[in-house]
């Protein structure tokens, strides 16, 4: 093992974090897979389906950048504890609405977007807070050893999924995802990060309009950092959309499958997603992160645009796996990358920004997905949106700037 990863696992504040974490991101793969499930039960509609979805989403288009300057302006840690007890309170009431029979799209539509606003705050101030807990030469592996709680995780929550679905419902996959909040809480209390300090660098008279500019202004001088936000909104614009909503579709209308082999799938990519995590944490510090990046995007892309020639269950459980491997190449050293390259005192807003171009254009995405699902075949959709994918990896790799954003990598 080397020095880098031994650090990492003596490291108490990481092992807290990466704990609450776990329990956490299982509730948020069951809430995911769950919440669409859910209103196509409800609706019927596809369309209804990707509009709730896009209130899942749509947070980040509106609310990101600020949230990058509140994580900048206060306590990284408290707004990660006020972010998760709101989250918390607002699914107990989604619960709580379900039991007394409600179904409107509207009001499941409204509560789902104030989850969303909620969440906006947490991953900025999370993300800019983990280069304070370790040394720089270990970002690479510590990114990668905190991906693999989400990994865990998700692979752990569809499967859960499926089976508590058959127990206790669907309605209370809601209940169980609210009491997993309440892990990540504990995790934070105990957590001991460094005492924040004015993270902004400007007077108290500053407003939260300037410092967002301020971001905006670094991000707009640092070209090629400028350049890689777009280019993973624009990958995201292609991929998540299916991601989301095309793969209940699928399994339901090419595979003629329901609830429990849907959760399996979810489960068979996350699995892939561990697998990519543990070879970026062993492999990756001594690689150029754009090299790994890149290629990831390309694998996302391509693995997707299999699914058109798959019919069979178990060849999209193999696809979903493979696929799964090439996210992590690409949420890792995109992670490491702007840690690397931004000031403390601006980590927060540049997160954001990457934030909003991740989870912005997944609700576009998401919104266009479903009315073009009415009228074009769901693999053919699949085709389409990964060869679009796989170019912006293409893209990437021809770009000098992108590639070279990091010039140094780490040692292993």
């Amino acid at each position: 093992m080397s020095a880098g990863r031994s650090n990492i696992l003596k490291n108490r504040n990481l092992l807290l974090l990466w704990f609450g974490h776990v329990v956490s991101h299982a509730g948020d793969a069951i809430y995911q897979i769950a919440l669409p499930w859910l209103v196509l039960e409800l609706t019927g509609s596809k369309t209804t389906t990707s509009l709730v979805a896009l209130s899942a989403y749509l947070p980040a288009v509106l609310f990101s950048l600020f949230a990058g300057v509140v994580a900048d302006r206060f306590n990284r840690r408290g707004v990660m504890i006020l972010s998760d007890i709101v989250r918390m309170a607002l699914v107990f009431s989604l619960v709580g609405y379900l039991l007394s029979g409600g179904s409107n799209p509207l009001v499941l539509g409204a509560i789902v977007f104030m989850v969303a606003t909620f969440a906006t705050l947490f991953y900025p101030a999370r993300d800019a807070l983990i280069p304070d807990l370790v040394d720089p030469a270990d970002l690479t592996t510590t990114n990668a050893f905190m991906s693999t709680s989400g990994q865990f995780a998700h692979m752990a929550g569809p499967a859960l999924a499926g089976f508590l679905a058959a127990w206790v419902g669907l309605t209370h996959l809601f209940t169980i995802d609210a009491l997993s909040f309440g892990a990540s809480l504990v995790a934070l209390a105990f957590l001991a990060a460094p005492r924040h300090i004015s993270q902004t660098g400007q007077t108290d008279k500053a407003t939260h309009l300037s410092e967002l500019m301020g971001g905006l202004r670094f991000v707009w001088q640092e070209r090629p950092l400028g350049l890689l936000i777009m280019l993973t909104a624009l990958n995201n614009l292609f991929i998540m959309g299916p991601a989301l909503i095309g793969t209940p579709i699928f399994v339901r209308e090419v595979l003629g499958l329901g609830f429990g082999p849907f959760a399996v799938i979810e489960a068979h990519m996350a699995a892939g997603m561990l697998v990519g995590s543990f070879l970026v944490w062993r492999l990756g510090g001594g690689l150029n992160p754009s090299l790994i990046l890149f290629l990831g995007m390309i694998m996302d892309g391509l693995t997707y645009s299999v699914l058109y020639f798959v019919d069979s269950y178990e060849f999209t459980r193999l696809a979903l796996f493979i696929h799964g491997i090439g996210i992590p190449m690409i949420t890792i050293p995109r992670t490491t990358i702007v840690q690397k390259v931004t000031p403390a005192n601006l980590r927060g807003r540049v997160f954001s920004m990457v934030n909003m171009s991740v989870l912005g254009l997944t609700a576009l995405s998401a919104a266009l997905l479903g009315p073009i699902a009415e009228w074009v075949p769901i693999a053919t959709i699949f085709m389409v949106i990964g060869l679009g994918a796989a170019l912006c990896g293409v893209a990437g790799l021809s770009h000098r700037g992108m590639m070279h954003l990091v010039t140094a990598p780490e040692l292993p």
